[in-house]
């Protein structure tokens, strides 16, 4: 089983394994209908959706199923967003949320960086993937921004629950490693 780092520490931020204390936090950006729009997950309505979100990082990082981290702006230690990545066979995917209040200044980017980092450094891992929803060209920047390539527009790939109930397109991103380094 891989053992992922617990913390991952950039230029600004650091990425730390979450912690129940984070429920206040986590709703508040989780509760958001900005911030959640285009996620595949419902809108945070109540804090015990927060406390099962982070009940659930746990036994996914202890069954190394996935790997999730709050991203934090040093130096405080106060949870702005989180990234996770799941790891299967010689493939990784990840995504993120950021709090609304943190968009536009590259944290996202910059995390997506530093995992993109540890994964690319994992000698079994040669392609790194995500997806975002068609309409979400904020996202598909980053992803860019990150090393990724456009890969392919999948119709109907993914419900975003936040937006409608019926599969939506979804743009899929990737790195390989016979592409070299970003």
């Amino acid at each position: 089983m891989i053992q992922a780092p617990r913390t991952l520490i950039t230029n600004r931020l650091i990425l730390r394994r979450l912690l129940l204390s984070d429920a206040e936090a986590v709703f508040e950006y989780g509760s958001n209908p900005e911030v959640t729009r285009y996620m595949v997950w419902r809108n945070h309505t109540a804090i015990q959706d927060a406390v099962a979100f982070l009940e659930q990082c746990t036994c996914s990082w202890n069954t190394g199923k996935e790997f999730c981290w709050a991203i934090t702006v040093k130096p405080e230690d106060q949870a702005v967003g989180t990234i996770s990545c799941r790891i299967e066979q010689s493939e990784a995917d990840f995504g993120y949320v950021l709090n609304r209040k943190y968009w536009g200044q590259g944290y996202a980017t910059e995390a997506v960086h530093s995992v993109m980092s540890w994964l690319m450094n994992l000698p079994d891992v040669d392609r790194i993937w995500a997806t975002c929803d068609i309409d979400n060209r904020a996202s598909a920047r980053v992803l860019e921004k990150s090393g990724l390539q456009y890969e392919k527009t999948v119709p109907r790939a993914i419900i975003r629950p936040n937006l409608a109930l019926t599969p939506r397109d979804t743009l899929v991103f990737s790195w390989e490693r016979a592409e070299g380094l970003w």
